[in-house]
């Protein structure tokens, strides 16, 4: 009976720290990172170029949690909670260790 409570609370603890990425959208994550991030984030732009394929999911994890964008965290600060979890859902889909890891375009 102990060890089934301990499975059920790790598995509450799971869904919960996972369901706002589950609920974020990779597509709308996408139309953020084109419209919000690419004007800097190009080959020759002021922040560089970049892609999902950039970090591991567990890198990405840690720099939306973390970092949060600290060289002009005006962006960050002015991106809707939604818009910054539908951003990360397509860096995590997307992420050099993901199965579906792509540039994005």
């Amino acid at each position: 009976m102990k060890r089934m409570l301990q499975i059920l609370t790790i598995f509450v603890v799971v869904v919960a720290l996972a369901s706002p990425v589950v609920a974020a959208s990779s597509r709308k994550g996408k139309k953020v990172f084109k419209k919000s991030c690419k004007t800097c984030h190009t080959r020759k732009g002021e922040g560089g170029k970049l892609s999902p394929l950039a970090k591991t999911m567990a890198q990405w994890r840690l720099y939306f949690k973390k970092d949060q964008h600290s060289d002009k965290p005006e962006i960050w600060q002015g991106m809707s909670e939604k818009d910054q979890q539908n951003l990360l859902k397509f860096f995590l889909d997307f992420a050099l260790d993901a199965e579906q890891a792509e540039t994005c375009g």
